[in-house]
C-alpha cells in the first residue's frame, strides 16, 4: 500500500478561520485501474477547533493528488 500525503490551505468548518488540511491519498498495490481510491482528510485549525471526519471531507472537495472527489 502507498500513502501520499498532501497539505492544503482551507477554511475551518468549525470557526471559519484559516486552517491546514491533510489529505491522505491511499493506493493499494494490485488495485484495479479506474476503481475508487480511498482518501482520509483531517484538519488542523489554529484555534484548535474539533472537526469531524465528515466536516473535514466537506471542506476539501477535490484531492490535490488525483483531482477526484474526496468523500
Amino acid at each position: 500500500m502507498t500513502v501520499i500525503e498532501k497539505w492544503i490551505t482551507v477554511d475551518c468548518p468549525g470557526c471559519g478561520g484559516p486552517a491546514r488540511a491533510r489529505v491522505l491519498h491511499i493506493v493499494a498495490w494490485g488495485s484495479i485501474p479506474g476503481t475508487r481510491i480511498p482518501h482520509r482528510v483531517s484538519i488542523l485549525c489554529q484555534y484548535h477547533c474539533s472537526v469531524t471526519r465528515d466536516e473535514a471531507a466537506s471542506a476539501v472537495l477535490v484531492c490535490p493528488e488525483c483531482r477526484s472527489h474526496v468523500a
